[in-house]
């Protein structure tokens, strides 16, 4: 997650568009504004100063740079700032600092170890119209200033490097009370953009180590080792070629990295490395580059390697061609003659094999070279908050399949980034979703690596207090151990994501740390506790439905409305299902259209042999070629011809600024379930089979027609929704697109107890209060519950029932709130006090 790339460029600059109401004087050149310096130190001799600048809006992010010819301790011509391409005050991370800033670089080596210079600013070019002046030194050939306008009237606003330094010291001493705590087992990370004045960058340092920071990139080596503080770097090598990464590595371990250990700076950042990030939102290697005879004989290796049943479809083999261009389209063809759908399918599913691949291949390169040296990569998060649009959506083509990430061991840890700021940084327009929508990614990626020797780890946007606690804890609850805070800055050198001027999230890093600090030796070590509760993640659903995405944000707010329940479930994919690890689960639900018709013949043995399935609209009605195909389980519920009569409805289906105002299809009442509830009919409606034998009618659309039904399937049931109650619940629940408002009714998530009632399945953590997620993790050192408070109200009694599989003597609250509990006759009773999120440790001993 980098400021640098060429894809977060792209977000910038649709960013720019979409918040410009957050920029208070909007992006302007303003007229008035004049600068004026003389070089102090240095003290003698001509000096030429390169004057330059960053900027926080639109798509370029530095200001022009100019060189001006001066003579030490002589004023220098006056400068004219409004001819440059400044903005107003920015308000992304609370507005304190977003003004654009200059920098003035002396060019010369008496100036590289340190530099004094007086400026004025002037709101005409002259000396009696100088309104703000100041002298600043600097531990190295430059200084740094913001540039607030019209001057006279933002004139308070105005700092220089130094007091922008000293303000945050002060705010990092207040949020943690003077003292400084840092988890020895968790890792607490952040970054900076390289600083121009290195003694300023050393104060960072020290800061961010106050606040309980144990790791960061892009600061100097000795303030890191002064502050006991390990770093870490990425490789980009990712390219599609195998070859190719072969042979770049080798150059960089042959020729560029002597280089660098002949260099201290370097050396000491080599010696203290914690990982090795591997790319940046990661997506599927870029095939199209490759020249087709060679990306073609990869695909034909692939196609050979796989089972009878896909060889079949190739009987020509040698003349198959990598489908390139299809691979990057808004949406796959779904109406193309069927052996074109299939080469299509297969491509994109080589396409998530083959980027897997040359992402272990990069990690073993690096612990070659490095042994023993973690790993870690990205993967993009967009696409599953639907923020990029078609085709990048979910596990789609372009995308990554993170099982097969997992399912190949790519690297010792997947991250997962959050993008989920509420009202800073980019705004509603690029929250798209909430909080535990993180969470939702998390458990996902967490879900790929059940069984493997991974570990997950966060990163987390510029978030005041309280919602950066809620996306901390919930991760916590899906096992993340490492927590990376996105960035800290400073505003007046970085780009975006900057935090270290929004004063509310120093309070929240310092009461994460505590309370890490405080359950570590419980927390760290355990890991979630699951429900027999699964969610089929259909890839092939995302292969062919970019362009629709109301049953992928139906499966996100499933998620969300099991979590309300205090059920914690895995998600698995086709080939998960395909291998038999249904058999660890009693309750299966299905929002994917599609389906392979290999895993629907598990599906159907699973639930034959008693499991318990729930469909939403129009879930399983085409194989993975979008053939239409009802399986045997879902024959008695869904017409024959059930993909054809799918009435589909456009749109994005986000939470928090599409949902709440999407039009309707219709309404069901769920009679005589739920006493005739109703509920809206969004994103898809399809029709349901209620004449079947045994059949139980749950519910009704507007029109008499059945809604909703329940069938059994030899010793199993199956339970469906004609339409997609998920959605219905995000959108009863009333999401606003800067504040947290929303209050997820409980009608809806009724239809879920059903079907955990028919399952037999009870949370293993019960709590007193719905849409409070109570995540359970067990270790060696006992358990710990991470709560996460998504009724955004405090709870003075919190009672939470868990079954334990050993004794308990000590409970406590990592946030320090009074904790009362009593044993029951399998576990323990505690009752706790709840703000926003806490850690409850249960420890035997």
């Amino acid at each position: 997650m980098t400021g640098w790339l060429s894809r977060r460029r792209l977000l910038g600059l649709l960013a720019a568009a979409a918040t410009a109401p957050t920029s208070r004087g909007g992006g302007f050149a303003p007229s008035g504004l004049f600068l004026r310096f003389r070089v102090l130190e240095p003290s003698a001799g001509g000096l030429t100063v390169e004057v330059s600048g960053h900027r926080h809006d639109g798509p370029r992010w530095r200001l022009d740079r100019t060189q001006e010819s001066v003579v030490a301790q002589d004023w220098s011509g006056w400068i004219d700032l409004g001819a440059r391409a400044l903005h107003g005050r920015l308000a992304r991370a609370g507005g304190v600092a977003e003004w654009p800033s200059v920098v003035l670089r002396v060019k010369d080596p008496a100036a590289a170890t340190g530099c004094e210079i007086e400026i004025e600013l002037a709101d005409r070019p002259d000396a009696s119209a100088v309104v703000l002046s100041a002298r600043e030194r600097a531990g190295g050939p430059a200084i740094g200033f913001l540039v607030p306008h019209p001057l006279r009237s933002h004139r308070d606003e105005f700092e220089t490097g130094s007091q922008m330094a000293a303000r945050r010291e002060r705010w990092a001493r207040e949020a943690t009370g003077g003292g400084t705590t840092r988890p020895r087992l968790f890792e607490l990370v952040t970054t900076m953009h390289p600083h121009h004045d290195p003694a300023l960058a050393a104060r960072y340092v020290e800061i961010l180590r106050t606040l309980g920071f144990g790791m960061m990139h892009v600061a100097p080596a000795a303030a890191l080792e002064a502050a006991g503080m390990k770093t870490f770097w990425k490789t980009r090598l990712y390219p599609p070629d195998p070859e190719t990464a072969a042979a770049r590595w080798r150059t960089y371990a042959d020729e560029t990295l002597p280089r660098l250990r002949a260099r201290p700076e370097h050396a000491w950042n080599l010696d203290h490395t914690a990982y090795v990030g591997i790319s940046d939102e990661v997506m599927t290697v870029e095939l199209a580059r490759v020249p087709a005879p060679r990306r073609d004989a990869w695909f034909r290796e692939y196609l050979a390697s796989r089972d009878a049943s896909v060889r079949r479809h190739f009987p020509a083999l040698d003349a198959v061609r990598f489908p390139a261009e299809d691979m990057v389209a808004p949406a796959l063809p779904r109406d193309a003659p069927l052996d074109r759908r299939r080469l299509q399918y297969h491509a994109a599913k080589f396409g998530h094999w083959w980027s897997a691949q040359r992402l272990r291949q990069t990690s073993s390169l690096v612990k070659s070279t490095f042994p023993g040296m973690p790993t870690e990569t990205l993967p993009s998060s967009h696409g599953f908050f639907n923020a990029w649009g078609p085709p990048r959506i979910g596990m789609s083509a372009p995308m990554l399949d993170l099982f097969e990430l997992g399912a190949q061991e790519v690297v010792d840890t997947l991250a997962v980034e959050d993008w989920l700021g509420l009202n800073h940084m980019y705004g509603p327009r690029h929250t798209w979703t909430g909080a535990q929508s993180f969470a939702y990614l998390a458990a996902i990626t967490r879900s790929a690596m059940v069984g493997r020797r991974m570990t997950l780890a966060a990163l987390m946007t510029p978030s005041d207090d309280h919602y950066l606690r809620l996306k901390a804890h919930s991760v916590l609850g899906q096992g993340a151990k490492r927590l990376f805070f996105y960035m800290f800055g400073p505003t007046d050198v970085a780009t975006e994501n900057y935090w270290s001027d929004l004063r509310s999230e120093y309070d929240g890093v310092a009461k994460i740390v505590r309370a890490l600090a405080r359950t570590e030796d419980v927390l760290h070590p355990a890991v979630p506790v699951r429900d027999p509760v699964a969610v089929l993640y259909s890839v092939s659903h995302d292969i062919w439905h970019t362009a629709e995405p109301a049953a992928f944000v139906e499966m996100r707010l499933l998620w969300h409305a099991l979590r309300h329940l205090g059920i914690q479930p895995d998600f698995v994919r086709e080939e998960d299902v395909e291998a038999g690890r249904l058999r660890d689960y009693r309750l299966l639900f299905v929002t994917g259209h599609t389906l392979t018709r290999t895993a629907a013949s598990g599906v159907d043995r699973w639930v034959r042999d008693g499991g318990v399935l729930s469909l939403s609209a129009g879930a399983a009605t085409s194989d993975e070629y979008f053939e239409p195909h009802v399986p045997p389980f879902a024959a008695g519920v869904w017409p024959r011809d059930a993909a054809r009569r799918l009435g589909r409805q456009p749109g994005r289906f986000n939470e928090r600024v599409d949902l709440p105002t999407a039009p309707r299809l219709g309404t069901v009442r769920m009679e005589p379930f739920l006493g005739g509830a109703s509920f809206p009919v969004l994103g898809c409606r399809s029709g349901v089979d209620a004449a079947g034998r045994g059949a139980t009618l749950l519910g009704r659309f507007e029109n008499g027609a059945p809604a909703a039904v329940g069938v059994h399937h030899d010793r199993g049931q199956v339970i469906a929704f004609g339409f997609m109650p998920m959605l219905a619940y995000g959108q009863m629940a009333g999401f606003r697109p800067t504040t947290l408002e929303e209050r997820w009714p409980a009608e809806p998530r009724a239809l879920v107890e059903r079907a955990l009632r028919t399952a037999g399945v009870k949370p293993v953590v019960r709590s007193s209060v719905p849409v409070v997620e109570a995540s359970l993790l067990t270790g060696p050192a006992g358990s710990a519950i991470v709560l996460a408070n998504y009724t955004y109200q405090p709870v003075r009694d919190l009672r939470l029932t868990v079954p334990l599989p050993h004794p308990v003597v000590r409970v406590a609250s990592g946030a320090g709130a009074p904790v009362t509990w009593r044993l029951t006759a399998d576990g323990v009773e505690v009752r706790v006090a709840l703000d926003w999120a806490d850690i409850v440790t249960l420890r035997p001993d």
